[in-house]
């Protein structure tokens, strides 16, 4: 199902009989119909989104400190990605009322998520947020304690650019040192989430910063790994080390192969690739394995993506083997075109041998 249609009229109507519920004046039919205008397929997930809250907006009470009530009160019956919608009506009509709607944010966050409604206060009241935000870092509930750190991602997905925090990082250091030895894994993963974020723009800062808490506990190298992955890919020197592996491990490696089991590939299908390398004599060689698969685009040019395959040590004089199967479907993030496709066998991250696989046009699946 595409992600849109999850703001379908059985959702829209189940919504505005809950606020009806709380808010007699309020019309379930009237929101279905100003949801469901002649554009409506058209429209992508968070273009439904805004349109479903502009319409709530039409009919719940015009002084946001009364429509917060209602929205308060609705909020467990609506959990998981289609329920943005009601953190996202703070964001556009609470700009002005701060002190409620923090409040309010922090309880919807509870079913949902506020991540992205929180980033219009970053930006239009960078301080008194911040400071919240380090306050909600200390919070028992650990979905409050995530949104400290996804609200302040500088580069979320689907969320707006918080360029201050591209610019300069500062502001977010404080609630991640909060968080780095959080034993919950959702909030685990926003830190490690939020540190690859500033990474794409201060790499060296968090590569100081990994360091400082490298090894300190089970939960801090877990998030740091997650944290570093750009950089790992992008064969940092530093990184790598920090991780146990060295760019060098490829130069003591022999009979390096990649080899498909058919060189051409339809729509809807696989292909298994062979692999296979001979370590020298000598040492063990620590080595993070991945493919990279080199992605033809509609017009001239590719875009690669990698892939993981394993962690292992490699014994003197071992050769190590297997296989791997690449998918070739069509995805919603990810549009596949015919042509000749480069795949790329990767030694910490090094290219150690290389694989041409023709993509045709086939029967899709």
């Amino acid at each position: 199902m595409d992600l849109k249609e999850l703001y379908s009229p059985i959702f829209i109507r189940h919504l505005g009989e809950a606020i009806q519920r709380e808010y007699p004046l309020f019309q379930p039919d009237r929101l279905l119909a100003d949801c469901l205008r002649a554009d409506w397929p058209k429209l992508k997930l968070m273009e439904r989104r805004d349109r479903l809250v502009s319409s709530l907006h039409r009919q719940l009470p015009a002084d946001f400190e009364q429509a917060a009530p209602i929205l308060r009160a609705i909020a467990p019956q609506f959990t998981g990605l289609v329920a943005v919608c009601l953190p996202q009506y703070v964001a556009q009509y609470g700009l002005a009322h701060w002190a409620t709607a923090m409040a309010l944010l922090k309880e919807l966050t509870r079913y949902s998520s506020s991540e992205f409604a929180i980033r219009p206060f970053l930006i239009h009241a960078p301080q008194a947020t911040e400071t919240q935000m380090l306050r909600w870092a200390h919070d028992q509930d650990p979905a409050v304690r995530r949104l400290a750190s996804e609200g302040l991602r500088p580069r979320l997905p689907w969320g707006i650019r918080l360029t201050q925090y591209v610019t300069d990082p500062a502001p977010i250091w404080p609630v991640l040192r909060e968080l780095m030895t959080d034993e919950s894994e959702y909030v685990q993963k926003s830190v490690a989430n939020n540190l690859n974020d500033i990474s794409k723009d201060h790499p060296q800062a968090v590569i100081d910063w990994a360091q400082t808490y490298w090894g300190q506990t089970p939960q801090t190298t877990w998030i740091l790994t997650r944290g570093l992955r750009t950089l790992f890919k992008q064969g940092n020197p530093a990184v790598l080390a920090l991780e146990g592996y060295a760019l060098s491990a490829a130069d003591h490696l022999t009979g390096c192969s990649l080899t498909p089991t058919e060189q051409t590939a339809s729509l809807g299908t696989t292909t298994t690739l062979q692999y296979t390398m001979t370590a020298e004599t000598g040492r063990s060689l620590p080595v993070y394995l991945g493919y990279r698969v080199h992605y033809v685009r509609q017009r001239q040019g590719t875009t690669f993506k990698d892939f993981y395959i394993k962690r292992t040590t490699i014994r003197p004089g071992e050769t190590v083997s297997g296989q791997v199967t690449r998918p070739w479907w069509q995805l919603t993030t990810r549009k596949l075109y015919p042509g000749d496709h480069v795949i790329e066998l990767l030694v910490n991250t090094r290219v150690v041998a290389t694989a041409h696989v023709k993509l045709t046009v086939g029967q899709t699946r």
